[in-house]
C-alpha cells in the first residue's frame, strides 16, 4: 500500500493537471478546503468515499491514484494543430492527459517486469540538442537536413523510402508512439517528455498515412533538438518559427532524400517527359503526400516554382491519378498501442501482476477485448504454420 504522502502528491497531480484549485475539488467533492488540504499534504488519508468521489471530480482512476508502481511524470506538450483551435479546449487537454497516462502505464510495465529505460541511439545523438532557452549556434535549416542524413546513415537506408517507422524510431530512437483515436481533426500530432517516461508521441489515427509519418517525423526532430520544450505551435506558422525549421528539414530531408529524389525523378524523365501520373507515382514510392512531393521538387529545383499552385487550379485530383499508376504495396496498417506495450501488458497479466480489469484498462479497451488480445498473444505463428505456445516467464533466451 502507498503512504498518505505518496497518494496526497498524486492527488496534487492530478488537480493541477485538470487546472482546479484546491477550493473547486473541495466544494465537487463535499469536504472542506482544509481537508483536502491535510489529504494533499499526506497529514489524513481520504475515506474509500472520498476517494472515488476525487477520481471522478479529477478524471483519473482510483487504480492509477493507488497503484504501487505508478510512475509520477511531470510534463509540458508541445502541438502541431491547424488554426482556429484552442489548445486549452476540452478534447484537447483530454487527449493530453490519455497520452500522459499512456506513457506513465508504459514505464509502469517496465519496471514491473524489471526493465529499466536506456536512452536509444538516436535519443543520446546530442549533436544538434538545444538547451531549453539557449540560442542554437547552427543553421537550424543545415542541421535538420544535416541530422535527417544523419539518422539514415545510422538505420541504413540510404537513400531510399524509410518504411517501418514506427518500429524504427521506437526502436532507434526510444519513442513510445501511439495513435489516439476521437481526436479534433486539426490536432495533426503532439510530444511529451519527461526524465521518467522519455519521449511520447501522440499520432491523430484519423489522419491520412502521409500525414501521419509527416507529423511522426517532424516529433522526431523535436526529439533530436529540443524534446523538453513545450510551447504550442500553429501548423501553418511552422516555417515562421526558428525552432521548427530544424524538425521541418529533418522531416523533408528523412521522407525525401535530396539524393534518392533526384535518381528517382530521372528515372521518370526516361520517356522524355514528366507527367501528373509520374509526379503522384513519386509521392507514392516515398509515401509523402502529393503536395509534399510536389513542394519538394520545386525545393530541388526539378520542377519550376508554382507547379503546385498551377496544378491545383488546372483540378487535377490526386485520386484521379491513381487509376493509371502502377500498384502499390503502402504500409501496414497502424497499431493503436505499441506492439511492445502490448505485450509487456499481456505478460504482466499472465505473470498475475495485473488483474483482468486492469489489463482492459492499460490496453484502453473493454474486458471482453482484452481477452481476445492476450489470447491472440499467448501463441506465435511459425513458418510452417503451427503455432508455438508462448512461455511469458521463461528466463533469457542468451543463457544457456
Amino acid at each position: 500500500m502507498i503512504s498518505s504522502q505518496q497518494l496526497g502528491e498524486r492527488l496534487a497531480d492530478a488537480r493541477k493537471r485538470a487546472k482546479l484549485t484546491q477550493a473547486d475539488v473541495a466544494d465537487a467533492v463535499g469536504i472542506a478546503r482544509t481537508t483536502l488540504v491535510a489529504i494533499e499534504k499526506g497529514e489524513r488519508r481520504p475515506s474509500n468515499a472520498e476517494l472515488v468521489r476525487l477520481g471522478e471530480v479529477l478524471k483519473t482512476s482510483v487504480n492509477d491514484l493507488l497503484r504501487e508502481s505508478a510512475v509520477r511524470t511531470e510534463i509540458s506538450p508541445r502541438f502541431r494543430v491547424g488554426f482556429g483551435v484552442d489548445k486549452k479546449s476540452s478534447p484537447i487537454a483530454e487527449a493530453v492527459e490519455r497520452l500522459r497516462v499512456f506513457g506513465s502505464r508504459y514505464a509502469e510495465l517496465e519496471r514491473m517486469h524489471g526493465l529499466r529505460r536506456v536512452p536509444a541511439r538516436i535519443e543520446a545523438l546530442r549533436t544538434y540538442r538545444v538547451e531549453p532557452g539557449a540560442q542554437s549556434v547552427l543553421d537550424d535549416r543545415l542541421a535538420g537536413e544535416d541530422a535527417a542524413r544523419t539518422v539514415r546513415s545510422m538505420l541504413g537506408l540510404g537513400d531510399e523510402p524509410a518504411m517501418n517507422l514506427d518500429e524504427r524510431f521506437e526502436v532507434e530512437a526510444g519513442l513510445r508512439i501511439f495513435y489516439l483515436d476521437r481526436l479534433p481533426p486539426k490536432l495533426a500530432a503532439f510530444l511529451l517528455w519527461s526524465d521518467e517516461v522519455g519521449a511520447c508521441v501522440a499520432i491523430n489515427a484519423d489522419h491520412p498515412i502521409e500525414k501521419q509519418r509527416w507529423s511522426l517525423t517532424h516529433e522526431s526532430g523535436h526529439l533530436l533538438r529540443d524534446p523538453e520544450a513545450g510551447d504550442i505551435l500553429e501548423e501553418g506558422e511552422s516555417l515562421k518559427k526558428a525552432e521548427e525549421l530544424f524538425p521541418e528539414s529533418f522531416a523533408t530531408e528523412f521522407l525525401m532524400p535530396a539524393v534518392g529524389v533526384q535518381k528517382r525523378f530521372a528515372d521518370k524523365c526516361r520517356a522524355g517527359r514528366f507527367t501528373p501520373v509520374d509526379l503522384y507515382s513519386l509521392a507514392r514510392h516515398f509515401e509523402v503526400s502529393f503536395q509534399a512531393m510536389t513542394l519538394r521538387l520545386e525545393e530541388l529545383r526539378l520542377l519550376p516554382k508554382g507547379s503546385y499552385e498551377k496544378i491545383t487550379k488546372s483540378k487535377i485530383r490526386p485520386r484521379d491519378l491513381a487509376r493509371h499508376e502502377e500498384p502499390h504495396s503502402p504500409s501496414a496498417p497502424r497499431r493503436k498501442l505499441p506492439e511492445r506495450y502490448v505485450g509487456l501488458a499481456v505478460a504482466a497479466y499472465d505473470q498475475e501482476m495485473l488483474s483482468e480489469g486492469e489489463l482492459a484498462e492499460y490496453l484502453d479497451t473493454d474486458i471482453a477485448d482484452a481477452r481476445r488480445i492476450y489470447q491472440e498473444h499467448r501463441k506465435i505463428r511459425l513458418d510452417d504454420g503451427t503455432q508455438l505456445p508462448v512461455d511469458f516467464a521463461a528466463g533469457d533466451l542468451r543463457m544457456a
